[in-house]
């Protein structure tokens, strides 16, 4: 008692008080003195147990991590909940059906939407103005396009559509001399062709205002050596240039303008061998004047022939001196001429300072067009306007082609070719080694804040004008390698994009500031970015991303998803989670449920709510079964955004960490 003498161990009763006494030690955790090896002695701590909670809350939330590591603050599923609303977890903002779309080709954005479907091609300018329909316009097949000016340049069909006008029309050209006549002259620059009045070697006597004489060799009287003067009272004699060639032929000043770089061939070797070698290649169209073009050509200063007309038929050529008097006759028969102006078979298109740039796998050669004119990429005239071609040292096939940080950028599957310069005469060209872009992920290339990010076969990248960085390693590594095909667009600095693989579709959006990944619902098997709007397209329609930023009605619902990574694996002490508190906000009526799984088991539905407003606010309070790991998991449709997640943690032992009671020897 607490008034009378305590008991003794070695007194009457010792050995059942030394009994307690151990009971109590063992329940309690009152103990006795410590023996130790070296005979020192150590009290122990006499304290009574206590059974402590502790209070953690998830306030910052993470995006989608599909890796062995995702935290509890992480999604390791996920459907349609974006960071907009970081560091809550906010549902995406919802789309708007632009209109019915099928048959998707291609979608590019220029001054409007222009997208091609099937063979129609389709145009609705931002202003407001008459949208354009073209019908059997194209060919079916997949479309590359880019941008230039006001027109938007379409590969494989080689076709421009200019979105002032509304009109479609060829880059290339082609003509065919189709049986009939064609004259070959030679002219000065100008296109002017001369009848000489004076012949002869010897100056004329008494020579009038516009005479034109023809100074003659005597052994060769109409050949190159010869030279052609005009007479003027105030000059005298002035020698005349006639280093160009004016060709005549019907149709063919309408099938070429001035600028042109022509192919011709078919031309007879007795017309090469009186003006020029050029007319068996390439050749500068200088002027156009009805059915004549006057072309820019080196002379052959070895003819004989020169100062003369050539009348071109399938049957002969028949050649005429300048007086009008000497004939030649050469037999055929003779191929029809054609002249054409080619435009290459390119694969991946980009452009960059005024040029479009192209990339052929099958002849692996860059090209860019004549500066401004992406109708000419054969013009080599020796000034900074020329056409550029280069030929890659590299092996495999190109997959896709950009523009970023003022370099030009042409991807393989395994590098990285990068051209930069200001004219054809400083164009440098460097290859890298590094992950290129996936085959079939052309698509996936989008620069945002000045960063490119694509697709390649170890996952997504960022580009900034250095080596490639990978972004993606919080997704599946396995998933991301077999991506058949990937389409991507860009809005408000996220990254989005759509991949088809042999495990189905998906649309991811990466935050490109906040480096979060998320998944919404797929749509988007081909994209538009426009800066202040993303087109997505689901085989069905056309969606506008963000709704809010265009008049019209927005989809019904969202359907949302997320489910927690495991809850429990941080903590190393023995504590357990004893009662979970879910706290969101509700933007609009909305039906939340809330699904918890123990140790990897089944969902069971721990909490639903129906809210009946805006701007709602809602907990979500549960306790769960014992367990050592946790996950959970939201549903529902609406808009919501998830402020918090409140988990009280209990101490499994009453304090005892280490597992055990100490044993007595």
């Amino acid at each position: 008692g607490a008034d009378g003498p305590r008991p003794r161990r070695d007194g009457p009763g010792g050995e059942r008080i030394a009994a307690l006494h151990e009971l109590c030690a063992g329940v309690c955790g009152v103990g006795e003195e410590k023996v130790y090896a070296g005979g020192q002695r150590e009290a122990d701590d006499v304290s009574l147990n206590q059974i402590t909670n502790q209070r953690q809350l998830l306030r910052v939330f993470g995006g989608l991590n599909e890796g062995y590591a995702c935290s509890e603050a992480e999604m390791s599923e996920e459907k349609n909940f974006s960071s907009r609303g970081y560091p809550a977890l906010e549902t995406r903002k919802p789309r708007r059906k632009v209109r019915q779309a099928t048959g998707m080709n291609g979608m590019y954005h220029l001054n409007g939407l222009l997208t091609v479907e099937g063979t129609t091609l389709r145009y609705a300018p931002d202003d407001g103005g008459d949208a354009v329909e073209l019908e059997n316009a194209l060919t079916d097949s997949e479309k590359k396009m880019v941008g230039m000016g006001t027109k938007v340049l379409i590969w494989p069909d080689k076709m421009a559509f200019d979105t002032a006008s509304g009109t479609l029309s060829a880059l290339g050209s082609s003509w065919q001399q189709g049986g009939r006549s064609l004259t070959v002259t030679p002219c000065d620059a100008a296109g002017v062709v001369y009848t000489p009045n004076k012949f002869g070697a010897t100056e004329p006597e008494n020579p009038e205002n516009g005479d034109v004489w023809l100074k003659q060799a005597e052994d060769a009287p109409w050949s190159y050596r010869d030279a052609l003067k005009l007479y003027s009272t105030a000059g005298g004699w002035q020698n005349i240039l006639l280093n160009c060639c004016r060709v005549t032929c019907e149709g063919l000043g309408e099938a070429f303008k001035a600028g042109d770089t022509v192919t011709l061939t078919g031309i007879p070797g007795v017309v090469k061998n009186a003006y020029s070698a050029d007319f068996g290649g390439d050749v500068v169209v200088d002027d156009v004047a009805g059915d004549s073009v006057i072309l820019s050509i080196a002379p052959d200063i070895e003819s004989v022939l020169y100062y003369g007309t050539c009348v071109v038929t399938g049957q002969s050529v028949v050649w005429t001196a300048m007086d009008g008097k000497t004939t030649q006759t050469f037999d055929g028969p003779f191929p029809d001429v054609t002249a054409q102006r080619r435009v290459p078979d390119l694969d991946w298109l980009t452009e960059h300072n005024n040029r479009v740039w192209g990339c052929s796998s099958t002849e692996n050669v860059i090209y860019a067009c004549k500066l401004g004119d992406a109708t000419n990429w054969f013009s080599y005239r020796g000034t900074a306007a020329d056409s550029y071609a280069v030929t890659v040292g590299s092996d495999g096939a190109f997959t896709g082609a950009a523009t970023c940080m003022g370099y030009v950028l042409f991807f393989k599957e395994n590098g990285l070719h990068k051209l930069y310069g200001t004219k054809p005469s400083d164009y440098q060209m460097s290859s890298i080694q590094c992950s290129g872009v996936a085959k079939g992920a052309h698509q996936s290339l989008c620069v945002i804040n000045e960063t490119l990010y694509y697709l390649s076969m170890d996952g997504v990248m960022a580009w900034d004008g250095s080596l490639p960085t990978k972004v993606s390693a919080s997704l599946d590594e396995t998933a991301m390698s077999r991506v058949t095909r990937a389409a991507a667009g860009g809005l408000v600095g996220r990254y989005y994009l759509h991949t088809e693989s042999p495990g189905g579709q998906r649309l991811l959006g990466y935050d490109t500031e906040k480096g979060l990944w998320h998944e919404e619902d797929a749509t988007g098997w081909a994209m538009c970015s426009t800066g202040r709007q993303l087109y997505l397209w689901d085989k069905e329609a056309i969606w506008a991303a963000d709704g809010s930023r265009e008049a019209g009605g927005e989809e019904d619902t969202v359907e949302y998803e997320a489910v927690t990574g495991d809850i429990g694996l941080g903590d190393p002490d023995d504590k357990y989670c004893s009662r979970v508190t879910v706290r969101l906000d509700a933007m609009e009526r909305t039906v939340v449920t809330l699904w918890a799984s123990f140790d990897g088991g089944e969902w069971q539905e721990v909490g639903r709510v129906d809210t009946a407003g805006k701007r709602v606010r809602v907990n979500l309070p549960f306790v769960p079964t014992r367990h050592d790991t946790m996950r959970l998991r939201l549903t529902g449709k609406g808009q919501i955004a998830v402020r918090s997640i409140a988990m009280t943690l209990s101490s499994s032992e009453g304090g005892r960490v280490n597992g055990g009671v100490p044993r007595r020897g």
